[in-house]
């Protein structure tokens, strides 16, 4: 596998089924799992043997496939074992890190360190890849998680996760862990969780800063309000980086759609590259400057990834251009007198009505089929 400078882990079949109420069934994961490799991830984290021997079964037939497939434990020996019992290869195992998670397990900082030199020396030897999670290193002091991600590389393991688990994190806490760690940038994952609604804008943050690692889940799924949403983290690395990191966002688009229909949920209407309505158009001002040119208000085309099509909307904010347009495509010729009757028209029945017309209930208008006063 080509590594990238900064790997894209989905974490859909793992974090993503911890929605709750969601369940997905083994031969649900196996499709997504195979058509997220044929979309060009490398990397998943694709579950937790120790919830069981349907679990562990998924894992061995997951490792098939042509990408590192990653067990997620936490530091319990037998919740590693079962992992090595999936011979993914690849093992990941979660500490907390901050006081609050600690003291809600009776535990102590001396005990994490001890944790990790005793899972760090016991899964040398036994697996290709091992790496390490810091649960809740938003609310880790500084100078703990430098000891925390210096010794987790002297003891071999391949990654830190930085995990910020309640998402209330920023693009500052970001930089200041790059300064902090700059030593291991190459080593850091960072997994942003998405309640302040900044998971997005913070995996983005740790890509630019050159975190060898970023991890996300289809449509954001996940605990609360989720995680950060692959499609989204690789749109942003598309419009403002211009890197695609070896996926394919034309794939991605459709499977975060099916993501959305295992999990139950509609898409947001107004969501980055999937909502229904991100693409309609109305203003008079917009509408005139996208007949000319389409990026005067498009930041990206969604249609290429499988959003909606840009769609004008004919309402209270239309303009003249707008409408001579929709009349040209119809066939018919417009002048200044009917067409600034039409746009009275069209403003006073979308006021009334609430709502937008329609092309046929502006034409039909036009033509003198229906009267002044309204449409049906």
């Amino acid at each position: 596998m080509v590594q990238l400078p900064t790997t894209i882990i989905d974490s859909t079949l793992r974090e993503g089924e911890q929605t709750p109420g969601l369940v997905m069934g083994t031969d649900e994961k196996l499709r997504l799992a195979e058509s997220l490799v044929d979309a060009g991830l490398q990397e998943l984290e694709a579950g937790i043997p120790a919830m069981g021997d349907e679990e562990v079964h998924l894992l061995k037939k997951l490792k098939t496939l042509n990408a590192r497939i990653i067990c997620w434990c936490r530091s319990h020996k037998t919740d590693v074992e079962a992992a090595l019992q999936t011979e993914t290869g690849a093992v990941h195992i979660s500490l907390p890190v901050s006081d609050c998670q600690l003291k809600v397990m009776g535990r102590s900082w001396e005990w994490v360190l001890e944790q990790l030199n005793e899972k760090g020396r016991f899964l040398k030897g036994r697996t290709g890849f091992y790496s390490v999670g810091a649960m809740d290193a938003t609310r880790c002091p500084a100078d703990r998680l430098k000891e925390f991600v210096s010794l987790a590389s002297d003891l071999g393991f391949a990654r830190v996760r930085l995990a910020d688990t309640l998402g209330i994190g920023s693009p500052d806490t970001i930089n200041e862990w790059s300064r902090t760690l700059e030593t291991w940038l190459g080593l850091l994952e960072f997994h942003g969780h998405n309640d302040l609604g900044m998971a997005v804008a913070n995996s983005l943050t740790a890509i630019r800063r050159g975190f060898g690692a970023v991890s996300a889940t289809l449509l954001g799924l996940g605990e609360r309000a989720g995680n950060a949403p692959l499609e989204e983290v690789l749109l942003a690395g598309q419009v403002q980086l211009g890197e695609n990191f070896g996926i394919s966002l034309e794939k991605i688009g459709p499977l975060a759609r099916k993501a959305a229909s295992l999990a139950g949920e509609e898409i947001p209407l107004r969501k980055p590259l999937l909502g229904e309505r991100i693409n309609h158009h109305e203003s008079g001002i917009h509408v005139a400057a996208l007949l000319k040119d389409r990026e005067t208000f498009t930041p990206y085309d969604p249609s290429r990834w499988g959003g909606e099509p840009i769609e004008f909307i004919w309402g209270k904010h239309s303009g003249r251009k707008g409408l001579d347009y929709l009349l040209k495509n119809a066939g018919y010729v417009s002048d200044e007198v009917s067409l600034t009757r039409l746009l009275q028209y069209v403003r006073t029945q979308s006021a009334r009505l609430e709502r937008g017309l329609t092309e046929k209930e502006i034409l039909m208008y036009y033509k003198g089929i229906v009267s002044p006063e309204g449409v049906a």
